[in-house]
C-alpha cells in the first residue's frame, strides 16, 4: 500500500459497516477525512430512516447511462452563477449549486486511493475547505441535510455496490455518482432517466477541460461573457475581494499581489474556447440574461437539447431563490439595471486601450464601441499613446498594495518585505507593458477564435 493510500484510508473501522458502506478512513490523520467521518457517523439513525425513500427515488435514474455533461466557465464577473441558477429546477438537469462541483478533479487526484464510496462521503468537507462559502453542502443559504445526502450515497451503494472496483473507482463514475447523490438528496425525480449534468469548471483551464473530456467525450462548454468595459471594471473589484477574503496579505510568507496584471491577463486570455472545442462551445452574454431573459433561455435549451421549461425564468439554488446584492440593492433574477456599462475603475485612457485591444470582441459580441476603432491604424495609435501610462487599475492596485500590505508590514517591523513594495510595483508596470505590447501585436496582426454568443 502506498504512503498516500495509507494516509487517507487509516485503519479499517468495523462500526462503519453498521451502515453497510465500506468506509475505512475513520482512523485517518487527515483533517478533512476526520471531519467527514464525524459528520457521517453523526447521522447514522437518520440515514437508515431515509434509506428506503432514497432507494425508491434512485430507481428513476440510469446513473451509468448519464454520459452527457456540460462545463460552465466565466469570462471575469459575467453571470455564470446567475445562468446556472436558471437551470437549477429543470427536471432534465442535475447539478450541484454554485461552485460545489468545482473541486471534483482536484479532489479526485488528491484522494485517488479512496474507494468511490469513501470519496462521496469525503467530498462535501473537501469542497467547503477548498472552495469556501459557495461550495458548501450542509451549511449556508442553500444547504441540504447531511442525512439526505448520506442516505442517497447509501442508496447508490445498495444499487451498484456489487460492481467490480475497476468499474466503480474510475473518475467518471465518481462524477456521475456525485451528481446523482446530490439530486436524490434534494428529492428530485428526473424527467429523463439520463439527465444532463451541469458542472462548474468555472475557470478557463485547459487541463481541467482535458480531464473533463476524457471522462465525457461528448462534453460541451458554456462560457458567460460581458461588455469588455464592464468586464475589466468588475473583474478588478472581484480580484481585490478575493485577495482580501482568501488570503492574509500581511502574514509572514505572504507575497505582494499582482492585482492589475492578473486582471488584464485573465480577460485577455479567457476570451476564446478551449483548444479545438470551438464547435462544442457557446457563449451567453451577461446582458442578455437581464434584458432578453426568456429568448436567451429558449436558445440555450435548444442548444443543450432539452425542452424549454418555465422554471428557466426563475433564479434558484435547490429551489431557494438566489438573491444577490449589487451596490446595496438586493435582486433575484433579471435586473436590467445590472446590464448597464460600468467603468468606475477605468479612466478615459484605459477605456481607449480596451476599445483598441479588444475591438474584435466588441464586434463579435455585439457591444457598442467607437466606429473609428475599426481602423487598425487608429487602434495602433491609441495603444501607442496609452502604453506608457499606468492604467487607473494599476494605480488602484498600487494603493491597495501599499495600504493593505506594505504599510502594515512596516508598522509590524517586517522591513524587508515593506521596502520591497516599490520594486514589486516597478516590475508590475514592466509586466503590464509587456502584456499589452504582446497582445497588441497578436490582436492587430492576426485573427483570433473568439467565443461566439449563442
Amino acid at each position: 500500500m502506498s504512503e498516500n493510500s495509507s494516509r487517507h484510508e487509516g485503519a479499517p473501522d468495523d462500526r462503519a459497516q453498521v451502515l453497510s458502506l465500506p468506509i475505512r478512513f475513520g482512523g485517518s490523520a487527515d483533517g478533512i477525512l476526520q471531519r467527514a467521518y464525524r459528520s457521517y457517523r453523526g447521522e447514522e439513525g437518520a440515514i437508515r430512516a431515509l434509506e428506503s425513500e432514497k432507494l425508491g427515488l434512485l430507481r428513476h435514474y440510469d446513473v451509468q447511462g448519464m454520459d452527457t455533461a456540460v462545463a460552465m466557465c466565466f469570462w471575469g464577473r459575467s453571470g455564470s452563477f446567475l445562468l446556472a441558477s436558471y437551470l437549477d429546477s429543470h427536471d432534465d438537469i442535475v447539478m450541484l449549486p454554485m461552485i460545489a462541483s468545482e473541486a471534483i478533479y482536484p479532489f479526485f487526484q488528491e484522494y485517488e486511493p479512496l474507494s468511490v464510496w469513501e470519496k462521496l462521503i469525503a467530498y462535501p468537507e473537501y469542497s467547503e475547505a477548498k472552495k469556501g462559502d459557495g461550495a458548501m453542502f450542509f451549511k449556508g443559504d442553500f444547504a441540504i441535510a447531511a442525512a439526505d445526502y448520506y442516505a442517497a450515497v447509501l442508496a447508490l451503494f445498495e444499487t451498484y455496490g456489487d460492481r467490480p472496483a475497476a468499474w466503480l473507482d474510475v473518475r467518471s463514475r465518481f462524477f456521475q455518482f456525485l451528481h446523482a447523490a446530490y439530486s436524490v438528496a434534494i428529492g428530485r425525480r428526473p424527467g429523463n432517466p439520463r439527465p444532463l449534468m451541469i458542472y462548474a469548471q468555472h475557470w478557463t483551464d485547459e487541463d481541467l477541460a482535458g480531464r473533463f473530456l476524457e471522462d465525457f467525450p461528448k462534453g460541451r462548454f458554456i462560457h458567460t461573457i460581458r461588455d469588455p468595459i464592464s468586464a475589466f471594471d468588475s473583474w478588478y473589484d472581484r480580484k481585490e475581494e478575493m485577495r482580501t477574503l482568501y488570503n492574509r496579505p500581511t502574514d509572514p510568507g505572504a507575497s505582494y499581489f499582482p492585482l492589475a496584471v492578473d486582471t488584464f491577463n485573465d480577460l485577455l486570455t479567457w476570451d476564446r474556447s478551449h483548444r479545438g472545442m470551438e464547435q462544442r462551445t457557446c457563449a451567453i452574454r451577461f446582458e442578455d440574461m437581464h434584458v432578453a431573459h426568456e429568448v436567451t433561455m429558449r436558445r440555450l435549451a435548444d442548444w443543450l437539447g432539452i425542452p424549454y421549461r418555465p422554471s428557466m425564468l426563475e433564479s434558484t439554488w435547490n429551489g431557494v431563490p438566489y438573491v444577490v446584492e449589487i451596490r446595496g440593492v438586493a435582486s433575484c433574477g433579471p435586473n436590467p439595471a445590472n446590464a448597464r456599462r460600468r467603468s468606475k475603475n477605468l479612466d478615459v485612457a484605459d477605456r481607449l486601450m480596451v476599445f483598441a485591444l479588444l475591438q474584435h470582441n466588441f464586434i463579435a459580441w455585439n457591444y457598442p464601441s467607437p466606429r473609428a476603432m475599426r481602423r487598425r491604424w487608429i487602434r495602433l495609435c491609441s495603444i501607442a499613446l496609452t502604453w506608457l501610462l499606468p492604467t487607473k487599475i494599476e494605480l488602484a492596485a498600487a494603493r491597495w498594495v501599499m495600504r493593505v500590505q506594505a504599510l502594515p508590514s512596516l508598522r509590524s517591523g517586517r522591513l524587508r518585505f515593506a521596502f520591497g513594495a516599490p520594486l514589486f510595483l516597478l516590475r508590475q508596470r514592466l509586466r503590464m507593458m509587456l502584456l499589452i505590447a504582446t497582445e497588441a501585436r497578436a490582436r492587430l496582426t492576426g485573427s483570433r477564435n473568439l467565443l461566439k454568443p449563442l
